[in-house]
């Protein structure tokens, strides 16, 4: 759209050759009302897992490896291989964890 009009301005300044024909030729220009956008509604961020958070954390590609054969090894998912060390952890630190991590999830 902006390509026409600077365009149908280019034209208007060459018909009327003058030097200063593109602002009086964009002060003629009959411009249309820009449509009213509507406001978009702030995100409410969706939760992907009702009554879970997630937990996150950055670590050499080393530990993804390891915890990839661990998985291999028992067959559990991702998530239930870090459940099992959280709860070891909290064992090991004696805290207790106010809901069982699921399994099998």
């Amino acid at each position: 759209m902006a390509k026409a009009s600077l365009q149908q301005l280019r034209n208007s300044a060459k018909s009327e050759g003058k030097g200063a024909a593109p602002v009086k030729a964009a002060a003629k220009a009959k411009t249309e009302p820009a449509a009213a956008v509507p406001a978009e509604a702030p995100r409410v961020r969706q939760i992907h897992k009702v009554g879970e958070v997630n937990i996150s954390a950055y670590f050499p590609a080393q530990v993804k490896a390891s915890l990839r054969m661990v998985q291999a090894k028992t067959g559990n998912n991702v998530k239930d291989c870090l459940a099992e060390a959280l709860r070891d952890l909290f064992r090991k630190h004696n805290v207790p964890a106010s809901v069982e991590l699921g399994e099998g999830r």
